[in-house]
């Protein structure tokens, strides 16, 4: 019988950053002689989705939308300010360094610079052995990491020669390699992929993503995939979270989303990428202004100062993901009014 717990849980989640915080920070007082707030950046503001096993989700947005800022606080680079991280519904949010010691066999992250997260001065056989070295406890278990790292590589693409060389001495393809190897050397049943294609080019990125659905096929593996290419995400996501502001606006199995996009922001993202058709599918919606500061939220929706069809109660009231059919979920106003989207 399949084990109907989702391999990650988040809820709620929230990660803000306290600016500056040093001693005369700490001094400054106001008029009154009250201490004066630090100004906070929200980076994420009550984030929440579901992974289940052998799924892969992509979260979207434009750079600085809190994407990458998800996947490191869920794993755990980041200490939340609020919420829940539950993998395989254990609530982690919490946990010190030696708690996270144990569920690190359950999560691992590739990371985007394929070349700045590989230590320049180990050889490539100690960068794939060093999680299963920090996993294994007996003298026993440690003999069998040689002959594991080997077949890692071979796993990955690459053969032995390449076990003895140093990262500098590997195209960005080959180096992304080494850190899908390294990531799946303790077996974990979630990946965090914080947009692992982007620095490579186009032909190069196929081969990587086709090696990752090979991988979730032979092992099982759950991926959180961060992009903002929605080409990748089309070909790799099962289903998609789209992000702004540090909200999610909308979620959808990943066909769903392409063919009926709900929220403005989805649409216009999708209106915005570039296409080979002659018509599109989708309304192209064009977006004014820039985003506003994470420092000041916009009062209502995070997204109306620049929603073409933004009225008095969006700057009133924040909107909730909604469930309206087909797993499709939207946090916007015009679907409690949709007559608005016509006007």
């Amino acid at each position: 019988m399949t084990d109907p717990t989702p391999m990650l849980e988040v809820r709620d989640l929230e990660m803000h950053f306290p600016i500056g915080g040093g001693v005369l920070d700490r001094l400054k007082l106001d008029s009154k002689g009250l201490r004066i707030d630090r100004p906070v950046v929200h980076a994420v503001n009550g984030v929440s989705f579901r992974i289940n096993r052998g799924q892969i989700m992509a979260l979207v947005g434009e750079s600085g939308c809190g994407k990458s800022t998800v996947a490191k606080t869920i794993a755990r680079i980041y200490q939340p300010t609020a919420g829940e991280i539950r993998i395989e519904g254990e609530d982690i949010a919490s946990y010190g360094f030696a708690d996270m010691l144990p569920v690190r066999s359950k999560m691992q992250m590739i990371f985007q610079d394929p070349y700045a997260s590989l230590n320049p001065r180990q050889r490539v056989r100690d960068i794939v052995a060093e999680p299963l070295l920090q996993q294994m406890k007996t003298a026993a278990d440690r003999k069998e990491v040689p002959a594991r790292t080997q077949a890692l590589l071979a796993k990955v693409g690459l053969n032995a020669e390449h076990a003895g060389r140093y990262p500098h001495q590997f195209s960005g393809g080959q180096r992304q390699r080494i850190g899908i190897a390294r990531a799946l050397s303790v077996m974990p049943g979630l990946i965090i992929a914080d947009e692992p294609v982007s620095a490579l080019d186009v032909s190069i990125q196929a081969q990587i993503l086709n090696l990752m659905m090979d991988l979730r096929d032979e092992f099982g593996l759950s991926y959180l995939f961060i992009s903002h290419d929605l080409s990748v995400v089309h070909h790799i996501a099962d289903t998609v979270g789209v992000m702004y502001l540090g909200f999610m606006v909308e979620t959808a199995p990943r066909d769903t989303l392409f063919a009926r996009p709900r929220h403005p922001y989805t649409r216009a993202l999708l209106s915005a990428a570039p296409s080979i058709k002659a018509r599109r599918d989708t309304e192209e919606i064009t977006l004014m202004g820039e985003v506003p500061s994470a420092l000041s939220l916009p009062s209502g929706c995070c997204f109306r100062t620049r929603c073409p069809f933004a009225w008095d109660r969006c700057a009133q009231e924040r909107p909730v993901l909604k469930d309206v059919g087909d797993n499709q979920s939207v946090a916007c106003h015009l679907i409690d009014e949709p007559e608005r989207d016509r006007s």
